[in-house]
């Protein structure tokens, strides 16, 4: 009879210890689809994504950089305050590369080492949001300023990671 009580414990035991390792493992499997769906979710949409630039200049004697990117993509692109914006320039003390923090448009002003969206053109109806099709105008504010005769290099990045990047001259 004791034997049978041990056996009967042991059993039981076993039992749950399989259960519940399987369903830990079912739980796991469950997590990696979930987060593999996601991951290709971001894929399709970055393959969807589509930035190129269109012209880059320098205004106020080398302070303000403008950027205009067009969204030759399909996918609407928002949240310009999780883009990227990085600046490698010659100034007349050398050689700079920087990122800029994003400061929203309804702001005051545009301040030094910061970038803002600009303008939105060919806007219709979307505020805020640069459709495809359109075209973004952002400004950088730099310093020290952009020297003259220099080549330089502007790159921007989605929150998608989409990069474009552009050369431009003062």
């Amino acid at each position: 009879m004791d034997v049978a009580l041990t056996s009967l414990i042991l059993l039981s035991v076993l039992v749950l210890s399989v259960f519940t390792i399987a369903e830990r493992h079912l739980s796991s499997l469950d997590l990696a689809m979930e987060a593999r769906q996601e991951m290709e979710k971001r894929m399709e949409e970055r393959a969807k994504t589509d930035l190129s630039p269109v012209e880059a200049t320098t205004r106020s004697d080398g302070a303000i950089v403008e950027v205009t990117l067009r969204n030759d993509g399909d996918t609407k692109l928002t949240s310009f305050d999780q883009w990227d914006v990085i600046l490698q320039y010659t100034a007349d003390d050398g050689l700079h590369t920087n990122w800029y923090q994003y400061i929203d448009p309804g702001l005051f002003g545009l301040w030094q080492e910061e970038w803002t969206h600009h303008d939105i053109l060919l806007d219709s109806f979307d505020p805020d949001i640069l459709n495809p099709g359109e075209e973004l105008v952002i400004q950088v504010s730099v310093w020290p300023a952009v020297a003259i005769g220099t080549t330089n290099q502007a790159t921007v990045a989605t929150a998608t990671g989409v990069t474009a990047s552009t050369v431009f001259t003062r």
